[in-house]
């Protein structure tokens, strides 16, 4: 194999390991996805050497030679006819590689209006050249894999007998798609798992330029901030006019009143804190933008009342502390924006008051934390045992001073108490606690307090 496509199998394979491990701080895991990395490369250089070769015994020395052009990034001469679209498409190209497992929709007939509003944005950024979609298609209605079929995308049957098994087909499919057509520079990732940000990264090393697309409520921060933006589906549910994304040339997003960003931005705030994540300017953005509530797109569709705008959303922020309505504090170095009654030491996922291993004191007060989720809800209701609402209640633990653990480690905990056996799944994907609780107390405790 040539030189150079050893020393780019180290580096892809090296710079995966080590943002793999970064996001992680797990070897298995971190290798796994370094082998991914290997493994896309090798198949695009097989499949590309395959296509030279091809077309070498198809047109012979002289009319393949007529059709060959370098290509920037790799050192191989690769047939035009058969990776170069026309200029117009170059510039407009676009992949979707969509995790059904991770994002599923509802569909009736051959109508699926989420997915066909998904469709439209990208139709937006340019031309949906590639459409993937990824899951075990034997578990799902086939209405919606008819109306997945009827918008263009190609659904891919991935059998779930090994872990992570649509993860890593994902994964392989889009670095060997960049790696093939070099004219794609625009990928939209639709998911809200974190395990893809390795991925995030090894594209924007090739320059290509990341979308993701996902629940607001359950998307990790940490992809979100990876990505070059994101677009919540809640967003692409609104009504076109007034979605985020979808930009037509010269025609200005819709204006929202300085006060209604007021409102909005603190709503953001809350539900940062619903959610886990943290408050930096670039998360609350995006929860704004993804709002139902508010007109929101962006700080250029703010309006003060003499009519000017904001030259940056740090100039709104700034604005909104001034006239008394959030707060502004470097926590750590991270620079968060805090509601009037909230202590920043208390709620920031980077004070120095936090815990970052758990104490057995630590799991009684989380369990009782949870028991009381379960008590004072009402098990009618759709919300009830939902992972949302136990994190609610564990939440309240930590703002009141019991529990000095940041929000990513309280997620955590919540699922060591599904690995251990003290909250079993239920089919709906909420959860309930062991009927046994009481009598297996303090083996749980033992377990979940070991370093």
């Amino acid at each position: 194999m040539n030189q150079r496509w050893i020393l780019a199998g180290f580096v892809v394979a090296g710079v995966s390991l080590g943002l793999s491990f970064a996001v992680w701080r797990d070897w298995n895991r971190s290798l796994t996805s370094s082998l991914i990395s290997l493994t896309a490369l090798g198949s695009g250089v097989a499949i590309t050497r395959f296509s030279s070769n091809r077309w070498q015994k198809l047109d012979g020395p002289r009319s393949r030679n007529a059709y060959r052009q370098p290509s920037s990034l790799s050192p191989i001469n690769i047939p035009q006819p058969f990776l170069t679209p026309s200029e117009e498409d170059a510039n407009a190209a676009i992949a979707i590689f969509w995790d059904y497992e991770n994002v599923k929709i509802s569909a009736q007939g051959l109508n699926a209006p989420l997915a066909e509003t998904l469709m439209d944005y990208a139709r937006s950024l340019g031309h949906p050249c590639r459409k993937t979609v990824y899951a075990n298609w034997r578990r799902e209605s086939d209405v919606v894999v008819k109306a997945l079929y009827s918008l263009g995308f190609e659904p891919i049957h991935v059998s779930m007998g090994k872990p992570n098994s649509v993860d890593i087909k994902l994964t392989v499919d889009c670095l060997n798609a960049a790696y093939r057509h070099p004219y794609i520079q625009k990928f939209i990732v639709v998911t809200a798992d974190k395990d893809f940000i390795p991925l995030v990264h090894a594209l924007k090393a090739m320059e290509k330029q990341v979308i993701i697309i996902g629940r607001t409520d359950v998307v990790s921060e940490q992809l979100m901030l990876s990505a070059d933006d994101f677009v919540s589906l809640e967003q692409l549910s609104k009504d076109v006019s007034n979605r985020i994304g979808i930009k037509i040339e010269g025609s200005p997003p819709s204006p929202i009143s300085y006060q209604d960003a007021i409102d909005c931005l603190m709503e953001a705030i809350s539900e940062a804190r619903d959610q886990g994540k943290s408050t930096r300017f670039p998360i609350l953005d995006r929860l704004m933008r993804a709002s139902l509530q508010y007109r929101y797109q962006g700080v250029a569709s703010i309006r003060k009342p003499d009519g000017s705008t904001f030259a940056s959303f740090s100039k709104f922020v700034a604005a909104a502390e001034k006239d008394g309505k959030v707060q502004i504090q470097t926590v750590e170095g991270f620079k968060e924006v805090f509601l009037i009654e909230e202590d920043p030491l208390a709620e920031s996922d980077f004070s120095p008051r936090l815990v970052r291993q758990m104490a057995r004191n630590h799991w009684e007060i989380f369990i009782h934390q949870v028991k009381r989720a379960f008590q004072e809800g009402d098990p009618n209701h759709y919300l009830y045992g939902r992972f949302s609402i136990l994190f609610k209640y564990v939440r309240e633990a930590k703002k009141s001073g019991m529990l000095p653990l940041s929000n990513q480690s309280l997620q955590t905990a919540l699922n060591q108490l599904v690995e251990v056996g003290v909250l079993i799944e239920q089919a709906d994907g909420s959860f309930r606690l062991i009927e046994n609780l009481e009598e297996r107390r303090d083996d749980f405790l033992d377990r979940l307090s070991q370093p």
